[in-house]
């Protein structure tokens, strides 16, 4: 009996994979920038537009006064849209954003083949530490190589196969996202990318996975593919 409860304790873990969740307090605070700016967006660009279309009429406008009133109501239109997408890319729910296992991801709830993630993009946002370019740039420069913080919220895009030979990427704010990561290496993806990002600047880290250390200090660039892919379970 106990043999057979061990046996189906394995086969969920193996099921279930690394589980990767949202920031939800992150999120929280990006929901409300989202709403807060576009309710302004709302009305100063719909009362604005609505102006230019009354006033032009009034004065019997021009070709070019409907052009300007449509454009500035298209704009509010683009507002109006933002909040639902702001609201769906920074989920509030604790529940796993991203599922790595062996042979296969779960991403925004959608199965795909490992096989199928073409390329992994991490990107790093870091707040600014001087009021000068050069002393920000420096600051970016100076984590390039390193190698990157652990437990921090990050976005992970992923690149997979689409219908024929397109392709779609799949944007995701995780936690822990250099563990998502390094969890995508080590199911065997060596397409992957490392950006760090502060407003104007962004540039890509030169550091290698293969230098990022296991719980035992082992490097995985020497641990074989077999070791690796245990560590998914």
């Amino acid at each position: 009996m106990k043999k057979e409860e061990k046996v189906s304790v394995q086969e969920k873990r193996t099921i279930e994979g690394l589980k990767f969740y949202p920031d939800v307090e992150f999120n929280r605070k990006e929901r409300k920038k989202a709403l807060i700016l576009g309710i302004l967006l709302i009305v100063l660009m719909g009362g604005m537009g609505i102006s230019i279309l009354i006033g032009g009429r009034a004065q019997g406008g021009d070709t070019m006064t409907f052009i300007m009133g449509a454009a500035t109501i298209a704009v509010m239109v683009f507002a109006v849209a933002m909040i639902p997408n702001a609201f769906k890319q920074y989920p509030v729910k604790n529940e796993p954003i991203l599922e790595i296992r062996p042979k296969e991801a779960v991403i925004n709830g959608t199965t795909y083949k490992m096989s199928d993630v073409l390329e992994v993009r991490l990107t790093i946002t870091v707040g600014e530490v001087g009021r000068k370019k050069e002393e920000n740039e420096a600051y970016i420069n100076s984590l390039l190589a390193k190698e990157p913080e652990r437990g921090i919220t990050a976005n992970v895009d992923v690149a997979v196969k689409d219908k024929g030979d397109k392709s779609k990427t799949l944007f995701t704010t995780v936690k822990n996202g250099y563990e998502a990561l390094v969890a995508f290496y080590k199911a065997g993806i060596k397409r992957y990318s490392i950006v760090y990002s502060m407003k104007k600047i962004s540039k890509q880290a030169t550091f290698d996975l293969g230098d990022s250390e296991t719980e035992d200090g082992v490097k995985l660039s020497q641990v074989s593919k077999k070791d690796r892919l245990k560590q998914l379970y």
